[in-house]
C-alpha cells in the first residue's frame, strides 16, 4: 500500500496529548474521526484524529488514545500520512501531485523535452517545473487543454509554444 504525506508534526502542545501540525496538503485532511498514519521508524501507525483546532497557520490534534504528552512525544518531526486507499478520487482533469511529479514529458509531436521534477504554486495558477535533458528548468502552466494536452500513465503531453523551451 502506498502512503502520502499529508502534515508534519512540529511538536507536542501542552500535557494532553495535543501535537501541533503544519500541513502539506491543499485537501481537508484534518478533521475530527478521520483516519491519518504516522510514520514513524519506517512504519505507518493508524490514528484517529479526535480533536482538531486550527493554531494560526498551524493545527493543533489530538488522536484518540493518545491523550497524554508521554505518549506522542516520540513522534515529535515524524510526518503525518494518508492511505492511497483513504484518498478522495478527483474530478476528469484533476492530479495529485505525485500523479505527475517524475513523468516524462513530450510535445504533440512526440519529442522529450524533459520530466516533471517538482510543481510551483504562483498567485495566477500552478507550474510544472521541467528540466530538460540539457538541465534548463522550464515552468508550464498547468491549464488543461491549453498547456497540457494529456496526462498518461507514463508521461504528459504539452502543447509547445514558441519559445517555451
Amino acid at each position: 500500500m502506498k502512503y502520502f504525506k499529508c502534515g508534519k508534526i512540529l511538536k507536542p502542545h501542552g500535557i494532553k496529548g495535543d501535537m501541533k501540525i503544519q500541513s502539506m496538503t491543499d485537501f481537508d485532511r484534518f478533521f475530527n474521526g478521520n483516519k491519518l498514519y504516522i510514520l514513524h521508524n519506517d512504519e505507518y501507525i493508524e490514528v484517529e484524529l479526535e480533536n482538531v483546532r486550527e493554531f494560526g497557520e498551524y493545527y493543533l490534534l489530538c488522536f484518540k488514545g493518545m491523550n497524554d504528552i508521554n505518549m506522542i512525544e516520540k513522534y515529535h518531526s515524524d510526518y503525518l500520512c494518508v492511505s492511497e486507499l483513504d484518498r478522495e478520487k478527483l474530478p476528469e482533469g484533476q492530479y495529485y501531485y505525485n500523479e505527475l511529479i517524475g513523468k516524462d514529458v513530450y510535445n504533440e509531436k512526440g519529442e522529450l523535452k524533459g520530466t516533471c521534477k517538482d510543481i510551483e504554486e504562483y498567485p495566477k495558477n500552478k507550474c510544472l517545473v521541467v528540466v530538460t535533458p540539457k538541465g534548463k528548468r522550464v515552468l508550464i502552466p498547468i491549464i488543461m487543454n491549453e498547456f497540457i494536452k494529456e496526462v498518461l500513465e507514463d508521461r504528459i503531453i504539452i502543447n509547445e509554444i514558441e519559445g517555451l523551451f
